[in-house]
């Protein structure tokens, strides 16, 4: 099930989610321009069935183009992770949180991927929280669930499938996709299904 992400509404971040992404993104060979102007447009929540790490999707927008960035929030280094490491922030509720590029993070690797499978959504939000994004899952008969690894910016392996989680969303092509995820976004007075992942044989 999607479960309910649990939102500390009244904490502060330093540096902020925006703060931490416009010094990052600039160095990702899928992004353009210097991220000044970024912005929010969409965001969802999956959980962790551990509970102990964060996992939010951001859809963000600068220079008039559309992005995907998915973050994990930890409360210690992910081993092995240092590539995929963003920054950190100061929650002042939970302490410092390492915020890693999710495609990297095992928790969001199984949960995107089961999310697909049984055609789940994302998770509900706590009271208080801004309502997420619309997103859900097509399923995909027949696939089983497995640990994935990343490869590239934009893939995951899962054994004999792989899932495609595009950076720039609005352009994805799904044609034969075992399964996708999909997101419900209004943007510019235009009402847009995205697609954020998608399943495929390897």
């Amino acid at each position: 099930m999607a479960g309910v992400a649990e939102i500390h509404t009244q904490a502060t971040l330093t540096p902020s989610k925006l703060e931490v992404m416009r010094a990052w993104l600039p160095g990702e060979p899928w992004f353009s321009g210097d991220a000044s102007d970024l912005a929010v447009v969409g965001q969802f929540r999956f959980v962790d069935p551990e509970g102990a790490v964060g996992v939010q999707v951001m859809l963000v927008t600068s220079g008039g183009v559309l992005y995907q960035v998915p973050l994990t929030y930890r409360d210690a280094p992910l081993e092995g992770g240092e590539e995929a490491l963003i920054g950190t922030m100061d929650h002042s509720v939970l302490g410092t949180r390492w915020t890693y590029d999710a495609v990297a993070d095992p928790v969001f690797q199984n949960e995107l991927l089961r999310t697909i499978v049984e055609a789940d959504t994302g998770a509900a939000v706590s009271a208080g929280a801004s309502a997420p994004t619309p997103v859900h899952g097509t399923g995909a008969d027949g696939v089983e669930l497995a640990p994935g690894e990343r490869h590239g910016d934009d893939l995951i392996s899962y054994g004999s499938y792989t899932i495609h989680v595009p950076r720039h969303p609005d352009d994805a092509e799904p044609i034969g996709a075992l399964g996708v995820l999909t997101a419900e976004l209004t943007l510019d007075g235009e009402d847009l299904t995205l697609v954020l992942a998608e399943l495929r044989s390897a």
